[in-house]
């Protein structure tokens, strides 16, 4: 092996480099001069050996981070496992991380070298990723690798001190917000933690347009009709069949993902994501909330009326009756959605890493899609669907 990765959580990044001169004292360091790398020299009789620290950062390049994020996120996402907690929190260290550093050597890397390595991952809390798809701790015990195996029956997730807030702008209307999210949380005796921070506040949010948020709903019903039909019967043709000509109906051939088309396309489809796809029901029930064609959105504590949510596109015929129809509602009512669905997701996520029940006859699962949903609809992140962030 003679690279790997060290991935961290932190606030100031410099820290790190000062880690690799620490670790590294007896060696030969220096600088690149743009400061994205450092390089450090081992010069022994008749060789020289080199270990270079490449950076990347969030702040400097968000878009290439983000699409890096979401790689290794759906990477160990996939990964079957008996060890559940771990993986979980290991997703969870994934969202928070904000430099990326990339370690090359000109040979082989030794026991000395990789100790050393560890030694910088100790001091900033870091992670190391293996080419072989291991990742391990600070102290290079295995967390979670390819095959769902783990060294460790927990670990600490690390947060830099202003990463949970540094997305959103302070606000009144979000504070005020909070507090009444959290009121309602307390009624309900479903647990919470006071230092979540405020969502976007309204002065600084920005809803999906109507015409988005119409094709979006199309797509989720179509899909989770499609996926729902197979798992029910097995029958894709037939399905594929059927799906395809309602699409042709509304005009939704370019609403889709490319996983969502992918998921079309595919002659044999898993069990697995046709599950997983009708689940899109709840997301595609916010949205019709957010439309104005359901008056409430009900506590999340049991599945969608599914009759009534595919009705309400059927009946609509097309495309245009289905949008003309739909009122899109207040950027405060959503946003109040939102917020309160990030607190419930966080006690569905505390509940399950503690394997604990979750509180107040929340439904986990309906949970989960409608953060989806209501991340996607207030923008968060920027993220288009398929990358949805659901950070708790």
């Amino acid at each position: 092996m003679n690279q790997c990765t060290l991935y961290v959580s932190i606030a100031d990044p410099q820290k790190i480099v000062e880690a690799i001169v620490a670790a590294f004292r007896d060696r030969e360091v220096q600088f690149s001069g743009d400061g994205q790398s450092v390089t450090v020299t081992d010069k022994k009789w008749f060789s020289k050996n080199t270990l270079t620290f490449n950076f990347m950062r969030e702040d400097a390049d968000p878009e290439r981070f983000l699409q890096m994020k979401q790689g290794m996120y759906g990477f160990f996402a996939r990964i079957d496992t008996p060890h559940e907690k771990v993986k979980e929190k290991l997703l969870i260290q994934i969202t928070a991380l904000n430099v990326a550093v990339g370690i090359v050597a000109s040979k082989e890397m030794d026991e000395e070298t990789l100790t050393l390595i560890l030694a910088v991952a100790e001091e900033v809390s870091g992670l190391v990723f293996l080419p072989t798809g291991d990742m391990l701790d600070k102290q290079g015990r295995l967390i979670l690798n390819t095959e769902g195996d783990s060294e460790v029956d927990d670990f600490l997730v690390t947060v830099s001190s202003d990463f949970l807030d540094r997305h959103v702008q302070p606000s009144q209307s979000g504070e005020e917000r909070k507090a009444r999210s959290i009121r309602l949380l307390q009624e309900r005796g479903i647990p919470y933690i006071a230092h979540l921070p405020a969502i976007v506040g309204d002065e600084n949010a920005v809803i999906r347009s109507k015409e988005e948020i119409v094709q979006r709903a199309i797509a989720l019903c179509l899909i989770a009709v499609y996926a729902a039909g197979i798992a029910e019967n097995g029958q894709i043709a037939e399905e594929r069949e059927f799906i395809e000509g309602i699409i042709d109906q509304y005009g939704a051939a370019s609403f889709f993902t490319e996983k969502e088309r992918q998921l079309l396309d595919d002659p044999n489809p898993s069990q697995t994501d046709m599950i997983q796809m009708a689940w899109m029901y709840e997301c595609y029930w916010v949205l019709l909330w957010a439309l104005g064609y359901k008056k409430e959105l009900e506590f999340p504590g049991e599945i969608c009326d599914v009759s009534f949510a595919i009705d309400v596109l059927r009946s609509a015929g097309n495309y245009q009756t289905f949008y003309d129809n739909a009122v899109v509602r207040s950027k405060a009512e959503i946003l109040d959605q939102a917020d309160l669905i990030y607190r419930y997701d966080w006690a569905c996520v505390d509940a399950r890493i503690n394997n604990r029940t979750v509180a107040g006859g929340l439904d986990a699962g309906v949970v989960l899609e409608r953060h989806r949903a209501l991340n996607w609809l207030i923008r968060y992140m920027e993220d288009e669907w398929d990358h949805v962030q659901l950070d708790t």
